[in-house]
């Protein structure tokens, strides 16, 4: 690996005498991992299911609930419990900054450089079905891989967004209880994971990023509401970016209190003083790449206003919300949204709540992002496969399979988790005109697919054939 000479030099005069250690540990193997979604299943029943579908043993990951260590990641992206949502492969240093923000049921949070989802699946699943998550990413493209990871992991609250931060400042205005700000940076702490990056650092190193972060961050606090948490975290070692920035942000909004984040074996602390709660992590010292994380906890109102010129922050703080949600309906798209919430018309919505269903003609098609939130037990017929069955590899690719029956279980609905209160009658009422042919192709016709016990798409069923109604988008070719 050929690294820049400045950031050598960089890196030597911030490690000192660790700065061989350091150096030695870019030839070694990245780290990899696996994150539980806790949505869907606990960690120690995973531990058991991957052992019973044949899977070896998982090591934890120290500073992670929820984590395991990964030797080979094709083992776990092929496998079909990964379409299932159960669990996100993911860098484990990159699994700390939202492991380390503090989430309480109900909160809504703001994950604000988002895509494409690891973090965002993270504080989806300690939101646990309560609250709002809001997740924006600035790139279209990248916002649709987050959008699907969010489907995936089985989110039932979130919206998704592609604009730029001072947009979203102009309409939540103090308006979040949490937000993560994964910034845009050099990547330093990537290096030895993308050769291709040490390159790219020539032409946008720390002091390119360092002011694009700075904005970011101005444009989060002005969404924080009083008594919220707002975590920074980086993949870089630039102090620059890191410790500079953190100092720079407190002094400009005073209201802002650096908290401690908890310690771990092999966590190192900020390199400029006032900045010793903030954590490092380097990967000669924890088995994970480059990571930076700083906690603020935004203390008073009065003096955390952020004044920008040209920007109109809507005023007012958080809107009130019911526990019921609520339906949305745009361009025969139906949607189940948190209650008391409802998009702005003005933003480059991707997600909106829990997509139901799309109107068409005199049918109903139930959506893939339905399957994917609801539960065994939950849907009224349910088709149920081992990770082993033949077919399951048929159904991931969209094909027609052949089932008995006797394996096809059918019970009482109960859909209640999902809608809070809403009536699920909407999915199952047809369109204007053409009443019987919509009874003849409504929702109750699906059934359920599952592996393992977990939902991974919908079909029909009639004379021993499940025709196959798994999104194309979602086909393992």
């Amino acid at each position: 690996m050929i690294l820049p000479e400045r950031f050598i030099r960089n890196m030597t005069e911030l490690l000192g005498e660790d700065y061989p250690a350091w150096r030695d540990s870019l030839l070694c193997v990245p780290n990899t991992g696996i994150r539980v979604n806790e949505l869907k299943i606990t960690k120690d029943r995973f531990r058991a299911l991957w052992k019973q579908c044949g899977g070896g043993d998982l090591e934890d990951i120290p500073w992670i609930h929820n984590g395991f260590f990964t030797e080979n990641t094709a083992e776990f992206s092929g496998h079909p419990l990964y379409q299932t949502g159960l669990f996100y492969i993911q860098e484990p240093s990159a699994m700390a900054p939202a492991e380390n923000l503090p989430i309480a049921p109900g909160d809504y949070v703001l994950d604000l450089c988002a895509a494409p989802g690891g973090k965002s699946t993270q504080l989806l699943a300690k939101l646990g079905g309560t609250g709002l998550l809001h997740s924006n990413d600035i790139s279209a493209s990248r916002a649709q891989a987050l959008k699907k990871n969010l489907e995936l992991a089985g989110a039932e609250n979130a919206f998704v967004t592609a604009e730029p931060p001072e947009k979203l400042a102009a309409y939540f205005h103090e308006f979040f209880d949490k937000i993560l700000v994964d910034a845009p940076c050099s990547g330093e702490g990537m290096f030895r994971r993308e050769a291709g990056m040490s390159a790219y650092w020539n032409e946008k190193g720390p002091e390119y990023y360092a002011p694009l972060q700075a904005d970011i961050l101005a444009r989060a606090v002005s969404m924080l509401k009083p008594g919220g948490y707002l975590m920074y975290s980086t993949c870089t070692f630039s102090p620059l970016e890191n410790e500079a920035n953190v100092l720079s942000l407190t002094k400009r909004f005073p209201a802002l209190e650096l908290l401690d984040i908890p310690d771990q074996k092999g966590f190192s602390r900020g390199v400029l003083p006032g900045t010793e709660k903030c954590v490092r992590i380097y990967p000669h010292r924890m088995r994970g790449e480059g990571q930076f994380m700083a906690l603020f906890v935004k203390r008073d109102l009065a003096s955390a206003q952020l004044v920008v010129e040209g920007s109109a922050l809507a005023s007012g703080g958080r809107r009130s919300a019911s526990a019921k949600r609520g339906i949305y309906e745009k361009n025969d798209e139906i949607y189940l949204i948190p209650g008391g919430i409802r998009p702005y018309p003005s933003l480059r919505y991707l997600m909106t709540g829990l997509h139901l269903a799309t109107r068409k003609k005199n049918r109903i098609n139930v959506s893939q992002a339905l399957a994917e939130a609801l539960r065994e037990g939950e849907w009224g017929k349910e088709f149920n496969m081992n990770a082993g069955d033949i077919r399951v590899e048929k159904y991931l690719r969209g094909e027609t399979l052949y089932a008995d029956d006797s394996e096809i279980v059918a019970h009482e609905p109960s859909l209640t988790r999902i809608f809070g209160g809403v009536d699920p009658a909407v999915l199952f009422t047809a369109p204007a005109g053409g009443r019987k042919a919509a009874r003849d192709k409504s929702p109750d016709r699906n059934i359920l697919i599952l592996i393992e016990g977990f939902p991974v798409g919908f079909g029909t069923f009639d004379r021993g054939l499940i025709k196959n109604k798994r999104a194309p988008g979602r086909r393992v070719l």
